[in-house]
């Protein structure tokens, strides 16, 4: 796989994505001032892509050819993950969010599309209800809403979240860590043709540093306090999203049950569900052709401009 060498950092080989480039962003968001690595394509009205776990960047490589025809893509790493800086802290999907705003503002963009995956999905709703006012469009692959109750089919697909438990105890760094984890862990649920040995192991590879496994160890952990949030305390339940969204969600997702996929109907009343059959939950990666195109006609069908 070839790389691309990026400036001003000791750490810097990336994998190398024809069109893309690469710089860092100081941005002060809520828990401090962090590096972020933002992977950049084409020109246009902008559209901020956030990734999820295990992932980085590079898991919109597919969408970029087409994606930067018409847009001014900006792909960054969440902290901690890729080749953003690990402070240590703040890595949950709050943080994220504040991340990600104060990242618009240095780069002065007001309003933008926004798109997620995964964590970045979760985000990505997050941002949509507290501050609609910055974006025009969200589209999100795999990633549960605010709103879904504790149900019994929520509670009989909880079991789907083993790997969190795994993931969030003292030895989920270990865990992460070692090089045979991630390729199996991707792989789970039948879709080992998803992802290339090379491309586990771009993933891998980041996760194998101490500081980025034990980020992963400490974002699961938020994944238990946001659950309580979300099925408990109902934390979001005078919330609404006006913002016009699509979530696109594949229907054999192995590690997000479907069952999330509700109770939004009257906080979301701008968001249309597709659920798409056959396919899992690295949606971007298994059928990047048919996320593109959810993705633009999206974005022409609910109109509106960006600045």
């Amino acid at each position: 796989m070839p790389t691309a060498r990026i400036p001003g950092a000791d750490d810097a080989d990336v994998p190398s994505v024809p069109g893309v480039a690469h710089r860092f962003v100081e941005v002060a968001g809520a828990e401090g001032t962090v590096s972020i690595h933002v992977a950049e394509a084409g020109a246009g009205d902008p559209v901020l892509m956030l990734h999820g776990w295990p992932g980085h960047w590079y898991c919109w490589r597919h969408l970029v050819p087409e994606l930067s025809r018409s847009y001014r893509l900006l792909m960054p790493d969440l902290r901690g993950f890729g080749w953003s800086g690990a402070p240590g802290h703040g890595y949950d999907p709050r943080t994220f969010a504040a991340d990600a705003l104060a990242l618009l503002d240095a780069l002065e963009l007001d309003r933008v599309r926004l798109v997620g995956h995964d964590w970045g999905g979760f985000t990505a709703f997050l941002l949509g209800v507290e501050h609609p006012e910055r974006f025009t469009h969200i589209v999100v692959f795999n990633a549960p809403p605010l709103w879904a109750p504790l149900s019994w089919g929520v509670i009989a697909s909880l079991w789907r979240t083993w790997y969190v438990a795994a993931i969030a105890s003292p030895l989920g760094p270990h865990l992460v860590a070692n090089p045979r984890f991630l390729p199996w862990f991707v792989g789970l649920g039948g879709r080992r043709h998803v992802f290339s040995v090379e491309d586990s192991e771009i993933y891998a590879d980041r996760l194998r540093q101490p500081a980025r496994a034990r980020a992963s160890c400490l974002l699961y952990r938020s994944y238990l306090r946001t659950a309580h949030d979300v099925f408990i305390r109902r934390r979001y339940n005078h919330d609404d999203l006006a913002v016009p969204t699509r979530l696109v969600f594949g229907a054999d997702d192995f590690y997000v049950p479907s069952a999330y996929v509700s109770g939004f109907e009257q906080h979301a009343p701008n968001m249309d569900v597709e659920f798409v059959t056959g396919c899992g939950h690295f949606l971007p990666e298994e059928r990047p052709d048919l996320a593109a195109a959810r993705l633009q006609d999206f974005f022409r069908v609910t109109g509106g401009a960006d600045r």
